[in-house]
């Protein structure tokens, strides 16, 4: 199986090329027999027309597709449909004759010879329609609609019936698939011996030129699982592999060589040095431009200095200082990285560079440093591409001379120290009182901010014994802290409100106002609000409480968080409110007094007019 699944499309289209034009022939005899059996059916029951007209509708079904799509496998699945459709015209031209119903198992036999397992699906599918269709129209009083000559079927022989012609039809499929397999595995076992005999070929020449020396001989595997090919491949690989390191590692060493051989010679004079490593690292490496930048001055007034070039085979002398972080040599510097480009611009040199007028076809910039320090920068310039061990032995040489312009000049400065040194002990002493007088300046302000500590912890727990209610938020109104006062007042713990907002203690349709979002917005600016509120505890009960939204503010004046102290005015409030009631029913008693007085001077002044009429 695993075989038959290395064929390509094609291939497997090869493999089945016979199979298929022999199976074509034998469909077409049989699909003409098919036919013709039909006409001779006809001549029982009078089916002229159903032999003539679906008979030869199938055949030009079958025909035309195979000779308009001739490249593709749509007309096997057609004649699968076809075989079925045959069957189902021979049931119907016999009145359901039994006998032909096996006219369903001949086309699945047919369609073994194709050697494709799916061409029985069509065939199974229209064959269960057919029966099942069928048998329901017959049974259900259709007459002219013909399954089979008995007068009565139950179901259990139809299943009995349509399991038969299942397994039948499934057997024919395995086959198909059993012959299929068995051509794709025997085409893929002579596609594998075509395939080795050009392979051994193939080997024998390329072990041949590998012997005869030639390890830059190109070979292209056939076939993938050519081991010995691999394996040629890998020794020749590994042949060119070493010979290529040999050759880099004896570049470098014998580099390396010329450089210590420089740095030995010159080393006591850093102009010959850096002039005399230059020339010998762009001769030696073939390039044709370099440049040594060696860092000058100290801190902020630090910059590159041009100390040597060499450049086509001749000197330049060339005044040329780079800032730190200027240009490509520049950032190098700061980055201490090598920088290699590839890609240069036409007007790179005069941007960045003293090396001369052309444009080279790649730069590479390497930093001059030990593990410790940086010195300089090598900038070199070639109008061919480096590779990567000249990349290697060029960052090794910059460390060899690194070293010797450190070593040069850690000497000087050592001198210059040793003079400095009486000059710095006095400055030291000097800093050393004024250390002094400055730790006990910070002890005096630590030992301030701890007694304001100690004062603001005071004052705090003079807040809570005084049975103030204090409760912290932060700028978004959620809570932070909040005293025993507090808690006992609204009948939470701590645990239950920190973190909620303080829409907690408000009722509903207040939190969701304009008044309670601007009330916080006010706050989170750093405005407070003092007054008179009303809030509602844990168990829903309205309380009245008066004090202040305070704003606290850290170092710089902005607001950090809110605090509340409060004390409960609710009896008093209660007690405003219950006047309030009493004086509106008072003022209600007096004008229903008035309105009696009114009513009974009206009374009265009636009665006298009407003793006055009466007189």
């Amino acid at each position: 199986m695993a075989s038959e699944l290395n064929l390509n499309e094609a291939e497997r289209i090869e493999a089945f090329r016979e199979i298929n034009q022999k199976s074509d022939r034998t469909m077409a005899y049989a699909l003409f027999a098919y036919f013709a059996f039909g006409i001779f059916l006809s001549f029982f029951y009078d089916t002229y027309v159903i032999a003539i007209g679906v008979g030869g509708l199938s055949l030009a079904a079958y025909f035309l597709t195979k000779f308009l799509l001739p490249n593709y496998k749509l007309y096997q699945y057609v004649v699968s449909a076809v075989f079925a459709i045959f069957s189902a015209q021979f049931i119907y031209q016999m009145h359901g004759l039994f006998e032909m119903h096996f006219s369903f198992f001949v086309g699945s036999a047919l369609l073994i010879t194709f050697r494709n397992w799916k061409l029985i699906i069509p065939l199974l599918l229209l064959t269960v329609v057919q029966h099942g269709s069928f048998a329901w129209l017959q049974y259900s009083g259709m007459k002219e609609i013909y399954f089979t000559q008995l007068d009565y079927m139950d179901l259990q022989a139809f299943l009995f019936h349509v399991a038969l012609a299942g397994i039948i039809m499934g057997i024919c499929a395995y086959w198909s698939y059993d012959l299929g397999r068995t051509t794709l595995i025997a085409a893929s076992k002579s596609l594998i011996m075509e395939r080795q005999v050009v392979n051994v070929a193939n080997n024998i020449g390329f072990a041949n030129e590998i012997s005869n020396g030639n390890l830059n001989v190109e070979y292209k595997l056939v076939d993938d699982k050519d081991e010995l090919g691999k394996s040629l491949l890998q020794m020749r690989d590994n042949l060119r592999l070493s010979s290529e390191r040999e050759q880099e590692e004896k570049f470098t060493t014998i580099g390396i060589t010329k450089v210590g051989d420089i740095v030995r010679q010159y080393g006591n004079d850093t102009t010959l040095l850096a002039d005399e490593f230059i020339k010998g690292i762009v001769k030696y490496a073939h390039l044709n431009q370099g440049g040594l930048f060696l860092l000058e001055g100290e801190g902020h007034d630090a910059y590159l200095n041009l100390a040597a070039c060499y450049a086509y085979d001749r000197k330049k002398f060339i005044n040329k200082r780079l800032e730190i972080g200027e240009g490509i040599v520049g950032q190098c510097f700061l980055e201490r990285e090598p920088v290699y480009m590839t890609v240069v611009p036409a007007n790179y040199i005069k941007i960045t560079s003293g090396l001369g007028e052309a444009t080279p076809r790649c730069i590479y910039v390497v930093p001059v440093q030990t593990q410790d320090e940086i010195v300089g920068v090598i900038e070199l310039a070639s109008f061919t591409e480096m590779k990567e061990f000249e990349k290697q032995f060029i960052n090794k040489a910059a460390a060899n001379i690194a070293s010797a312009i450190v070593s040069s000049r850690t000497t000087q400065r050592i001198k210059a120290l040793l003079e400095d040194s009486q000059q710095q002990t006095e400055e030291l002493k000097s800093q050393e009182e004024e250390v002094r007088q400055n730790m006990e300046e910070l002890q005096a302000t630590q030992e301030e901010m701890l007694r304001k500590q100690v004062e603001n912890e005071s004052r705090i727990k003079a807040i809570n014994e005084s049975g103030i209610a204090s409760i912290e938020f932060n700028l978004k109104g959620e809570i932070q802290e909040a005293n025993d006062a507090f808690l006992d007042l609204m009948g939470y713990t701590l645990d239950e409100i920190q973190n909620r907002h303080h829409r907690l203690f408000v009722r509903p349709e207040y939190a969701n106002s304009a008044e309670y979002i601007k009330f916080w917005e006010d706050l989170s600016n750093g405005v407070p609000r003092p007054g008179e509120y009303e809030r509602v505890t844990k168990t829903g009960k309205k309380v009245f409480i008066k004090g202040s939204y305070s704003i606290i503010r850290d170092q710089f004046g902005k607001p950090m968080r809110i605090l509340k102290l409060a004390t409960d005015i609710t009896p008093l409030k209660l007690q405003q409110i219950e006047l309030q009631a009493k004086m509106k029913e008072l003022a209600q008693a007096e004008i229903e007094v008035k309105a009696s007085r009114q009513s009974s001077k009206s009374i009265l002044m009636e009665s006298m007019n009407r003793l006055r009429n009466n007189q």
